[in-house]
Formats: structure tokens, sequence, C-alpha cells
């Protein structure tokens, strides 16, 4: 099933084609081939593909890697990644740096990633700014409806 789309991929991606690399990384994943994926996002990432390092950055996550899972999604973050922001803002946030994290939830949240629109109203609660964490959550529940109304086929949203 997946044979074609492979082999066009990974003759694009030996030739050099960032784009290709992260592409046949995300491809290897669904397949299963994980530790390949990999090597291919950080080729990608290393290639300067934003969408390489982001990839890279979860995998990292994922083994628990966290500090080179961090360089990752800033360099992906710093290339307008919304969500490596958003994931950013989760790692920071892990290890108790709030006001970098929310710094970041800005970001992702202003570029439109819901996620982080929630995680800010979460962080601005905890904070006792009430007012403005129900600004966020209102916007989060909105995005979240219209991308509900389209994944059911509604339009006028």
């Amino acid at each position: 099933m997946w044979a074609g789309p492979t082999l066009v991929l990974r003759k694009s991606a030996d030739a050099g084609h960032a784009y290709a690399m992260s592409m046949l990384g995300i491809l290897l994943t669904k397949q299963g081939k994980n530790a390949e994926a990999e090597q291919w996002y950080r080729r990608a990432a290393d290639a300067g593909q934003v969408n390489g390092m982001y990839n890279l950055g979860v995998v990292l996550a994922e083994q628990g890697k966290n500090a080179e899972a961090e360089q990752w999604f800033r360099k992906a973050a710093d290339g307008r990644h919304a969500k490596a922001m958003y994931n950013l803002g989760v790692l920071l946030g892990d290890r108790g740096k709030n006001a970098e994290a929310e710094q970041w939830y800005r970001k992702a949240a202003g570029a439109g990633q819901v996620n982080a629109m929630h995680n800010l109203g979460v962080l601005l609660a905890r904070q006792g700014k009430n007012a403005e964490a129900e600004k966020w959550f209102r916007k989060a529940a909105r995005h979240r409806s219209r991308e509900g109304d389209l994944q059911h086929g509604d339009p006028a949203n």
C-alpha cells in the first residue's frame, strides 16, 4: 500500500530535498519504522526544514529526551511552527518555567493553535487572571466548534 509513495519520497529525499525527507519520516512513522523515521526527520531538520524539526522534537519527547526535544521545538518555533510553539510551552510548563511557557502559549494561540489557547487559559486561571483565562477558554471553544462543523461538512463556518 505504501510502496509507491515511499519509493518516490525516498528518491527525492536521497537527492537532498528536505521536504521529502520530512514527508518520508512521516510515512515511515505510519509504517512503524520509527528508528528510520527519526533519521529522516533529523536529516530534514539539519537541512533547515521546519516540519522536520518539529517531528524530530516529537520523536525525542516521546523517547523522554526532553532537553534535545526542546532544542528542536525552539528551532521550529522560531520558524513559526505553531505546534512546536505549543509543545515548547508544554515542556517548559512541565519543568515549572511558567512565565516562558506562557510566552510560547501566547505565540501559538496567536497563530491559531487551539490547545495552546486552552493551556494558556489554564495557566492564567492558576494565576488568578480569571477574566483573561475565560477569554482564552472561549476562543478555544469557538475554534473547536468551527473545526467540528467543518469536519461534519458545514462550510458555513
